[in-house]
């Protein structure tokens, strides 16, 4: 009797940072806790389990989960069950895959992010392709903060992995979103304003000249005096 292989794809999405390719490990395991097979993910965030291997007909239930990811970035604790059907048809075995709980999906947060995340709704696709989206900040400058008009491309690549289920995977052509805005408040002006009394003669116009110091004693503006207007 043939035996059967089976690959498997599901993703990894990323936060505060692109993908290189290979920073995070996945595994799947047996329900005994065995790790059966190993897979890293891709630049795209793509990660497939290739020869997923079967000799004999049956059930068989797996657990597929994140093990080790880098330092800078958080790890997704989500374990996803997988169930795979083989069987038996004229001395050939063929395999039926289903996820209980949906196509696998992780994600993790880059910790040297710093960065307020944004999150658009859920995106649905029925079918494989390649789909290109860009991204552009909405709010007009004002109040003191200056629009980032840089203009981000998104492309989001979909794949069926041939049991009949559509895995999504993002890729950045100019590196992950980040949008920078610059905060500068509105110059406020003021007038400082003083007076000179002259006794016993008359006050000319600028005959008397005024300093302004600042914290530190230094002369920052000068001054002098307007005649006096007279009383009505």
């Amino acid at each position: 009797m043939a035996n059967v292989d089976v690959t498997l794809k599901m993703s990894k999405f990323a936060i505060g940072a692109q993908l290189v390719g290979n920073e995070f490990s996945y595994g799947i395991f047996e329900q005994d806790g065995t790790e059966k097979y190993t897979a890293h993910n891709d630049a795209n965030g793509l990660i497939t389990f290739s020869n997923v291997h079967f000799n004999d007909a049956g059930t068989f239930s797996f657990t597929v989960k994140e093990t080790t990811a880098p330092n800078d970035w958080e790890r997704d604790t989500t374990e996803w069950p997988i169930e795979i059907e083989v069987i038996e048809v004229d001395n050939q075995l063929s395999a039926l895959v289903t996820y209980p709980n949906g196509v696998p999906v992780f994600t993790s947060r880059h910790h040297d992010s710093g960065c307020g995340k944004f999150e658009f709704p859920e995106l649905t696709y029925d079918e494989a392709g390649s789909y290109e989206y860009t991204l552009k900040e909405l709010t007009a400058s004002g109040g003191g903060w200056q629009t980032d008009k840089t203009v981000k491309h998104v492309t989001v690549t979909v794949v069926d992995d041939g049991h009949g289920h559509l895995v999504a995977t993002v890729s950045y052509s100019g590196g992950y979103p980040s949008f920078v805005n610059t905060y500068a408040p509105t110059p406020v002006k003021v007038t400082l304003h003083g007076c000179k009394t002259a006794i016993g003669a008359p006050l000319p116009a600028g005959r008397f000249e005024f300093g302004l110091y600042d914290d530190e004693d230094t002369l920052i503006a000068t001054a002098k005096n307007d005649a006096p207007v007279p009383l009505v």
